[in-house]
């Protein structure tokens, strides 16, 4: 494995140091659940045997949206709970969020060009609408923790810009620079005393991907004993420009060879999605559906049941025309539920927006997908179908994307009363995970339907079901009144 050989022959001299901020907000530094044969005891699995490099690199600029469309693409393509996030509400929040930028040291001083994941360097880019980008993570498995999820940003520009902004002087690392210090000075919220964390950092060569690319082991100083760290890496591919972390635990060669594995395995599927997908005139709306734009707007101004604030943020929009990587299930007459099929009888005329509804302490966390249809989308409705394929089970294949081929047992239908001309409401559990409960509703009012799911990551205890049923079937009523009149 070339990446842990490269780790290995950079290792020796490295300066022993501490825990970085973890990539999840508020987890703790533990291992996702290893499956024997397919991961290490650091959590994070083994990738998929990378082919090798691609020569074809991306040649036109892409825009935000198009950049969020192949980065969907990818990440649903594992089939799990990855997730990309709006560009739209990053560059907003950037927006609002404008004030004192982080400052950074480096020594030796000539390795200041090698970028850093994790550390706040990245955010000022966000406001810059001459490049293009789009966000999200990664989960290298089913079980999501800090050391198995990837965090990501993919930017896109014509190659000389790019090049200009991510990669200056970084063509040839001196000898100096394959170890080095940053001290990074954040300002503190609410005009407090700045705070400054120093990090020794290794250079890594990583396996070979795109035109140029380095890899960074990264490691906070002065928190006693604890191994913990951050790999990076960067990668440049014509008019694509990858920036990529994963938390490390415990930060060693054989950890840190894998985590570059990782990172440059879904980099390549990155670029081949891109090469795939060139920029192209964006497709028309479709006739009678409401925009992307529309959708989206419909679902930031949803608040959830008065006695509980949520908090919505979009994470997708756009126009309904493939399947995103996921393959139907084979015919079923009933008690079937599969986003592939569902969408391929919508397409290629209507349009969704997508958002996650969580309250502040996240103990609920929705999934919501809104969808308009046009005059294309001929009766019966497919939402109609879909609905009618879930009745009276008690059991149900499902396939969903970004999770893949499921089983759910312990089918509950579900007495929720919704303002609409046809609708589900289930409560169900996982096979391959017994005694956890998520919740689904559906409804569809004219062109316009509303999903709501319980989260992978947040399943529900028997006392949790109520509540988060109350809150999704007051999401859908919050939307389509705010849709006005059905179409």
């Amino acid at each position: 494995m070339r990446g842990c050989r490269a780790v290995r022959r950079r290792w020796r001299g490295w300066v022993a140091g501490t825990a970085v901020a973890l990539v999840l907000a508020g987890c703790s530094p533990a291992p996702g659940g290893p499956t024997p044969g397919s991961e290490s005891s650091s959590g994070i699995p083994a990738s998929p045997s990378a082919s090798s490099t691609a020569s074809a690199q991306p040649e036109e600029a892409y825009g935000d949206q198009q950049l969020v469309d192949i980065a969907t693409s990818v990440v649903q393509s594992r089939n799990l709970q990855g997730v990309v996030i709006d560009t739209r509400t990053l560059r907003s929040t950037a927006e609002m969020m404008q004030g004192p930028t982080s400052t950074s040291v480096t020594t030796p001083e000539q390795c200041a060009a090698f970028r850093l994941p994790g550390s706040g360097e990245s955010d000022p880019r966000r406001t810059d609408t001459e490049i293009a980008f789009a966000a999200g993570t990664l989960p290298l498995g089913p079980e999501q923790s800090p050391t198995s999820t990837i965090t990501f940003t993919v930017r896109s520009a014509p190659h000389e810009k790019l090049v200009a902004a991510d990669f200056n002087g970084v063509d040839e690392p001196t000898p100096e620079c394959t170890g080095f210090e940053r001290a990074i000075t954040v300002p503190a919220p609410g005009g407090g005393a700045p705070y400054t964390t120093t990090y020794t950092v290794q250079l890594v060569d990583p396996p070979s991907v795109g035109q140029k690319a380095y890899g960074t082991v990264q490691k906070a100083k002065g928190l006693g004993a604890a191994d913990i760290g951050m790999a990076g890496m960067q990668v440049l591919a014509g008019t694509l420009s990858i920036d990529m972390a994963l938390t490390l635990w415990p930060v060693n060669p054989e950890v840190t060879g894998r985590a570059m594995d990782s990172m440059a395995a879904f980099a390549r599927d990155l670029i081949d999605e891109a090469v795939k997908n060139p920029p192209s005139s964006p497709q028309p709306n479709p006739a009678g559906a409401r925009t992307p734009e529309e959708l989206t707007q419909l679902l930031a101004g949803v608040q959830g049941p008065s006695a509980t604030k949520f908090y919505v943020s979009p994470t997708e929009a756009g126009l309904i025309t493939r399947t995103s990587g996921s393959s139907p299930l084979p015919p079923l007459t009933s008690c079937s539920y599969d986003d592939a099929k569902y969408w391929e009888s919508l397409a290629p005329g209507a349009t969704m927006a997508k958002g996650i509804a969580s309250t502040e302490d996240k103990g609920i966390a929705l999934g919501i997908t809104a969808i308009s249809t046009g005059t294309a989308v001929q009766p019966p409705h497919p939402f109609d179908t879909r609905t009618s394929a879930v009745a009276d089970c008690t059991t149900i294949q499902a396939n969903v994307f970004g999770q893949g081929a499921l089983s759910w047992t312990s089918v509950r239908r579900l007495d929720v009363k919704l303002d609409a001309a046809s609708s589900y409401a289930f409560s169900y559990q996982d096979a391959k995970d017994p005694g956890r409960w998520y919740v689904r509703l559906g409804a569809r009012r004219g062109t316009d339907s509303v999903e709501v799911a319980t989260m992978n990551w947040r399943p529900l205890g028997e006392g949790d079901i109520q509540p988060a049923v109350d809150a999704a079937a007051t999401i859908i009523q919050q939307v389509f009144e705010r849709a006005g009149t059905p179409r």
